[in-house]
């Protein structure tokens, strides 16, 4: 049997297979698959409801499913946003509108996020290696299983970071991208995407902001733009006038449910 997470010990005697991307996120999506070696620098684009992989006990699956609320809480929140935000752009008037604002609990966002990436990387490409240990990616590093499953939090600069900036446009296709990112041929983290928005998630001690990547043909990081780390409060203006805010509530210490 198949578990990423049996260094934490309690593994279940049956195996999962469940869809490792929460089904609620998506209404028939693609996901749209980038940088991993058998692609040969090419993406693909896969048809998200017949991914399934055997990658968890049932018991340590059963422990991660309630991050899935909160992702799908955040990204049905961000369809809202861009909806009113293309309403409110077509207004006369700004100055009368009700600023509509959002909170969202970044730790387990963080976790779904970090989950997400390790499943789908164990998923499409086993002979990946984590940078830290050497290990095949269906073996993490015992802080990051710690942390994806809520029994410590990633310390700085682990952790997620928002990818984002002036002027970003969104899809509208119902579309879920990963890539991989890595050094030296070893696995650090990943690139989340939704509707054209990118959270990655890292897994080094080496600040992420050091390093150059590209994302959606732009520059962040080093040399580009800066990738925000635990963002405390995302605003979306129009004109100049607040429209509606998304704030990430972060503890020190997150209890697992």
């Amino acid at each position: 049997m198949e578990c990423w997470a049996a260094q934490l010990g309690g593994c279940s005697n049956k195996q999962s297979r469940e869809h490792y991307i929460s089904e609620g996120l998506w209404k028939n999506p693609i996901l749209r698959v980038r940088g991993f070696p058998w692609l040969s620098g090419e993406e693909k684009d896969l048809p998200l409801s017949s991914l399934t992989a055997k990658i968890l006990c049932t018991e340590h699956n059963h422990r991660l499913s309630p991050l899935d609320c909160e992702a799908i809480k955040l990204f049905k929140w961000l369809d809202e946003i861009w909806r009113l935000q293309e309403v409110r752009r077509k207004l006369r008037r700004t100055k009368f509108w009700t600023v509509k604002r959002y909170t969202a609990n970044g730790n387990l966002f963080e976790r779904w996020a970090a989950k997400t990436a390790i499943g789908l990387c164990c998923a499409f490409d086993k002979n990946l290696r984590w940078k830290q240990t050497g290990e095949p990616c269906d073996r993490p590093p015992i802080e990051i299983l710690k942390a994806t499953y809520g029994k410590t939090t990633f310390p700085a600069p682990m952790g997620l970071y928002l990818a984002v900036d002036v002027g970003d446009q969104h899809e509208l296709l119902d579309s879920i991208s990963i890539e991989p990112l890595m050094i030296d041929g070893g696995l650090v983290g990943a690139i989340l995407g939704f509707k054209g928005v990118y959270f990655p998630i890292w897994f080094s001690a080496a600040p992420l902001n050091n390093f150059s990547i590209e994302i959606d043909r732009k520059k962040y990081g080093s040399g580009g733009v800066e990738l925000m780390h635990h963002l405390r409060a995302w605003r979306f203006t129009i004109g100049g006038t607040l429209s509606q805010v998304l704030t990430f509530n972060w503890a020190d210490i997150e209890t697992a449910p």
